[in-house]
C-alpha cells in the first residue's frame, strides 16, 4: 500500500476508527461472545440500556472539550477536587484487569496461530 492510498483510506475513516477502537477493546469482544455463547438473546435489553446509559457520557465529553478547551480531568477538578484522586483510583483499579484480558487474549491468538 503506497502513501498515496493510505491517505485516502485516512481521511475516510479518521477518528470514526479512532474513537472505534478506543470505545471497544478486546475486552468487549470476549465478553460479548461469551455473554452470546452463555445467554444468547435473553441479555439484548441488557444491551440496549448499556448503551443507551454509556452514550451521553461518549457525546457530551468531546463536546465539552471542544466547546471550553479544558481537558475532562479539569472539568473534574471543577465539580470537586477529590473526583482526580477518585478517577486515579478507578483508573489504578481497572488497568491490571484490562491488562491482564489484552495479554490473556493476544496469548490465546498467538498459540492458536502456532
Amino acid at each position: 500500500m503506497n502513501f498515496k492510498t493510505f491517505s485516502k483510506y485516512k481521511e475516510i475513516l479518521g477518528p470514526g476508527l479512532l474513537y472505534a477502537a478506543a470505545a471497544i477493546g478486546v475486552s468487549h469482544l470476549v465478553q460479548s461472545t461469551r455473554a452470546g455463547a452463555n445467554y444468547g438473546p435473553s441479555l439484548i435489553i441488557v444491551v440496549i440500556l448499556c448503551h443507551l446509559i454509556k452514550f451521553p457520557f461518549f457525546k457530551v465529553a468531546p463536546i465539552y472539550t471542544q466547546q471550553t478547551g479544558k481537558s475532562i480531568l479539569e472539568a473534574y477538578k471543577e465539580i470537586h477536587i477529590l473526583m482526580i484522586p477518585l478517577f486515579m483510583a478507578m483508573t489504578l483499579a481497572t488497568m491490571f484487569i484490562i491488562q491482564a484480558a489484552v495479554t490473556i487474549v493476544t496469548a490465546g491468538i498467538f498459540t492458536s496461530s502456532l
